[in-house]
């Protein structure tokens, strides 16, 4: 019951710190092929909103698909093979929605997030690779998806900045 009343309480700070600014971020690609992401709008709490987003989905990833995918629940004729793709579908869904939360947080912030951008891209199109779990194939891309995430965890260390799996 603790539980639910800090989320519920964590749910209404956020809203009241401006979650769902209506910052945008654009992408542009110029004649030599260099893309450029650019921020249009002013998101408060930026970093602080990066690490909880990030680690949201961080956390759904690795509770739901990395670890159900080492304990072979994915494997033909496992038990639970459908639960767990199931599971595993919707966590790559919010995953995905969570981290393009995150990279709007952290291109509309200052230089040490906007330094996370490329890192957060590559570990939204490894996460995308992951819609073939629909069909119970492409298992492959969650090793792929790991290692990108893994990165982006490194990455922000490395900048100083933490983040942590909040669904563990």
């Amino acid at each position: 019951m603790r539980a639910r009343a800090a989320v519920a309480g964590i749910a209404i700070a956020l809203a009241a710190a401006g979650c769902g600014s209506g910052a945008t971020v654009a992408t542009t690609t110029n004649a030599q092929g260099q893309k450029s992401v650019t921020c249009s709008g002013h998101v408060r709490f930026a970093k602080t909103k990066f690490v909880l987003h990030a680690g949201l989905a961080f956390g759904a990833f690795h509770r739901y698909i990395l670890k159900p995918y080492r304990a072979g629940s994915f494997r033909k004729n496992a038990p639970g093979r459908t639960k767990a793709l199931a599971k595993a579908g919707a966590a790559a869904l919010f995953a995905y929605h969570e981290l393009k939360v995150a990279r709007t947080d952290a291109v509309c912030d200052g230089p040490r997030l906007r330094a996370l951008a490329g890192s957060i891209t590559n570990a939204l199109s490894a996460i995308n690779g992951l819609r073939a779990l629909k069909a119970g194939t492409g298992l492959g891309a969650i090793g792929l998806a790991g290692q990108a995430l893994d990165r982006l965890g490194g990455d922000a260390a490395s900048n100083g900045i933490s983040i942590k799996d909040l669904a563990r």
